[in-house]
């Protein structure tokens, strides 16, 4: 018989034999009820993996945790959760393998994320960096949380993770996350709340959310972020002249000695000093109708941009109107008498005294300051603010125009 008729001879006897498994189908369990020997091999590596630092050495134990990260993701998930409880306790664990069960699936990933007591902060970075929100969820609520996990954490601006980051007081945010928050915080009345509890938040941060809260937050804001000027403005006193009267005309400096101005007073159309009565004169009637040449007007004699006239005016809470009248010099009994004029009844009255109190709350060389802040979009930090909303505001365009674009779809 030549080799082909032999080869023919074990085709046949193949054959005959009924179908021969295949690598994957050898991998089944060696009795009815027993584990696979891929499951065997797992908790075998684990074991080794899992031995104190006397009895291998850190190689032998990354030989035996590069094999698990190997048939690992070949296994069920209550054989993974398994090995992530038992891994959560080995301090010398080598960190692929550490990684590869903190992306696992939610479920898995709880049993090391929640219960090691030390995960190296780099890990925590990439697994809420790489991870799903469930991920960066349980991240967020871990004991060591620190200023750059957090950074990672709210990189995606989830609502629900930025909101448990946020109850953690005992963690410091970074400039950039606090920023970010701010930004956030336009569209979510819980985040504005946390927020406005954090000690990281500063007067800038403050008066950019002053526009989107409510009254009561409003109240709170003024009272938290009230200050004087008085310190800088007596540093600064010798340059007033220099920059105004001299020949070293800065426009830096001069834009800067502006905002700490001591006292302003208010210009018409040339520059000319203008009266307490017609200043009187001009809020009266922006209460009652704010019409584009009332803005304007207010705008010159409260020195501030055409675009912070109109909002204060068109605001309906009334507080940054408060502000404008306390700014301006001008007198408690005809600011609420602006205020009554302007309506009647009950509910009219109740608001100009709520609006009163407000005004009384404050001394004139701070609500000036309000002024500045609220018209400093040159400022860096403001700027940046102002960006992180205006990327925010895109994204949710974005969204709702892909929410209508499938809605379409599916309709035709």
């Amino acid at each position: 018989m030549n080799e082909f008729d032999a080869d023919d001879d074990e085709d046949v006897r193949s054959r005959s034999a009924g179908p021969q498994p295949d690598a994957e189908t050898m991998l089944t369990p060696l009795t009815a009820s027993g584990p696979t020997v891929r499951t065997l091999m797992v908790r075998k590596l684990t074991d080794i993996v899992a031995l104190p630092a006397g009895k291998l050495s850190s190689n032998e134990r990354s030989l035996a945790a590069d094999i698990l990260l190997h048939v690992l993701d070949k296994v069920e998930e209550d054989i993974r959760m398994e090995v992530a409880q038992r891994i959560a306790r080995v301090s010398e664990c080598p960190p692929a393998l550490m990684r590869m069960l903190m992306l696992d699936e939610p479920a898995v990933a709880e049993k090391i994320t929640t219960k090691a007591e030390a995960l190296p902060e780099a890990l925590l970075i990439e697994a809420a960096r790489d991870g799903t929100m469930a991920h960066r969820v349980m991240i967020a609520r871990r004991l060591d949380l620190t200023t750059a996990v957090a950074d990672a954490c709210l990189a995606y601006d989830e609502m629900d993770v930025c909101k448990l980051i946020l109850k953690r007081e005992e963690c410091t945010l970074s400039p950039n996350a606090v920023n970010k928050m701010v930004a956030l915080s336009s569209a979510n009345k819980e985040v504005q709340a946390l927020l406005l509890r954090r000690q990281e938040l500063e007067p800038a941060h403050g008066f950019i959310m002053f526009w989107w809260v409510d009254a009561e937050r409003r109240r709170r804001i003024l009272t938290r972020f009230a200050l004087d000027r008085s310190v800088l403005q007596d540093a600064l006193a010798d340059l007033y002249p220099r920059v105004f009267r001299g020949a070293d005309d800065d426009t830096v400096v001069k834009d800067i000695l502006t905002l700490s101005e001591r006292r302003h007073r208010p210009r018409g159309v040339n520059g000319e000093p203008v009266s307490m009565e017609v200043v009187k004169r001009t809020l009266a009637a922006a209460c009652k109708y704010p019409a584009q040449e009332i803005i304007d007007a207010v705008a010159m004699i409260g020195g501030v941009s055409r675009d912070l006239s109109s909002r204060i005016l068109r605001d309906p809470g009334g507080e940054p109107f408060a502000v404008l009248c306390k700014s301006l010099g001008v007198a408690r009994d005809d600011f609420y008498g602006f205020l009554t004029d302007a309506g009647e009844g009950e509910e009219a009255e109740a608001r100009a005294d709520y609006l009163l109190a407000i005004f009384d709350s404050m001394a004139r060389d701070f609500s000036r300051a309000v002024l500045r802040y609220w018209d400093w979009d040159s400022n860096p930090r403001i700027a940046h603010i102002t960006r992180l909303m205006a990327i925010l505001q895109s994204d949710i365009n974005i969204n709702d125009m892909g929410d209508f674009s499938d809605e379409m779809s599916a309709y035709s």
